[in-house]
């Protein structure tokens, strides 16, 4: 079955960044650094609630949701908020975005005795996502034995994580995993060690995180996964809370929403005190850090530029399974990854003769190859992510004016007409349809 719903997967894409800029991995015994309003938190704010509340007949906890949400609406308008309409509606639809999240964490809990795998269907937006990726979770539950299998299919990249709360637990790679002629695998998740396609379940992991990175979008096809608990152990009923727990999960809803919101516009706001620069802060983070990859390492800039001005990235990106360069909004949302070339990976992107990405950000069409699309923003976040690498350079940047920028760029820069670029954007838009759209379980 398909399922498009939000949820939780949240917590996959805030994990998805990376560790550091040096590619280290986040201690998981130290504590994480997360929004307050942690992904899960909903559900888990109505656990050992009693069968009633006054709040139930006075609507104490609609309305903390409201007060909750209009504190969170105040951000859009905050002092250092961008000002202009579009990323003032951007910052609306971030909160609805926000809002159902929370929402469907609080009407669909998730069942770690009986789990599927939630997908996300690209609405979920939500600390710079990656535009390459579909990612999934399945809750888990600590001392079960589960098994995922299916058909690996032919993303660039796969792989398996466990995550508690906001550190990341045990990795997998899907590349590492036996496979059958047919393509096909089993990986046993949990229960003592055993040798070929097993992972740890270590204590206080949930949930099994899932990322399939994509390069070529035009052929990769997505893996096709199921997940059972086949171990003997105690199933519990399904998870339910009592009547007096709604209001305190109305509240907690507001909470994250308000929460989240305040956490991603400070990583903008100091990102943009340094704008048009990668800072090499140790994490791309800043002051703030979360459970990452093993695998990858990132970085934040933010880009501030006037009409007739570009940002020149310039790059010689490391030998790796996985790189790209992707663009976002003041709310740390990607852009419209599929209507607009917003992002570049290692295989869309055309290197210079001397092997150096350079990469143009505008607002305006500049017609090279390695164009960013703004979308008609004048700010916004960008990152770079290298997966797998054997380094993680951090990229130079700098401001040019859009009629200098030829001069700038090494001669024989191909020139791409508007009819080219309007082509790739259709494959692109095909790329995302059919990637959201495919049976997954």
């Amino acid at each position: 079955m398909v399922s498009s719903s939000r949820r939780q997967v949240v917590l996959v894409l805030l994990l998805t960044l990376g560790a550091t800029s040096g590619g280290a991995v986040a201690d998981a015994d130290a504590p994480a650094q997360a929004p307050p309003g942690w992904p899960g938190g909903v559900f888990a704010a109505g656990s050992g609630a009693p069968d009633t509340d006054p709040a139930l007949a006075s609507g104490a906890g609609w309305e903390a949701l409201l007060a909750g949400l209009r504190g969170a609406g105040a951000l859009v308008n905050a002092p250092g908020a961008p000002t202009g309409d579009r990323d003032r509606a951007e910052g609306w639809r971030h909160l609805a975005a926000l809002l159902s999240i929370g929402l469907d964490e609080m009407l669909d809990p998730l069942d770690p005795d009986r789990p599927r795998f939630y997908w996300n269907d690209g609405t979920a937006k939500w600390g710079l996502d990656c535009a390459d990726a579909l990612y999934a979770q399945a809750p888990v539950r600590t001392g079960a034995v589960y098994r995922v299998r299916g058909d690996r299919g032919s993303a660039h990249f796969m792989g398996f994580q466990l995550i508690g709360r906001m550190a990341a637990l045990a990795d997998r790679d899907a590349d590492t995993l036996d496979l059958d002629a047919d393509g096909r695998f089993e990986l046993i998740v949990g229960g003592p060690e055993r040798p070929g396609n097993w992972m740890p379940l270590p204590a206080g992991a949930s949930p099994l995180a899932v990322r399939q990175f994509f390069y070529d979008w035009d052929r990769e096809a997505p893996a096709q996964l199921e997940i059972a608990r086949i171990d003997d152990g105690e199933r519990r009923p399904p998870p339910s809370v009592a009547p007096g727990g709604v209001p305190a999960q109305l509240e907690a809803i507001g909470r994250f929403v308000g929460e989240n919101t305040a956490w991603w516009a400070r990583i903008a706001q100091e990102k943009r005190a340094v704008a048009n620069t990668f800072p090499d802060d140790g994490g791309g983070l800043g002051a703030v850090s979360a459970g990452s990859q093993e695998y990858q390492a990132f970085g934040i800039g933010y880009f501030e530029l006037a009409d007739d001005e570009a940002l020149l990235v310039e790059v010689t990106p490391p030998a790796a399974k996985y790189w790209s360069l992707h663009l976002g909004n003041y709310w740390m949302e990607s852009m419209d990854f599929a209507n607009h070339q917003s992002s570049l990976n290692g295989h869309q992107a055309v290197l210079d003769a001397d092997g150096v990405f350079r990469a143009v950000v505008s607002r305006a069409d500049p017609g090279v190859p390695n164009w960013l699309d703004t979308t008609g923003l004048r700010e916004g976040s960008m990152i770079y992510r290298w997966n797998q690498a054997d380094g993680a350079p951090v990229p130079g940047a700098r401001v040019v004016k859009l009629s200098d920028l030829r001069d700038l760029l090494p001669p024989g820069t191909a020139t791409v007409t508007p009819q080219e670029r309007a082509a790739v954007v259709e494959r692109r838009r095909e790329a995302v349809r059919v990637r959201y759209g495919r049976p997954v379980r």
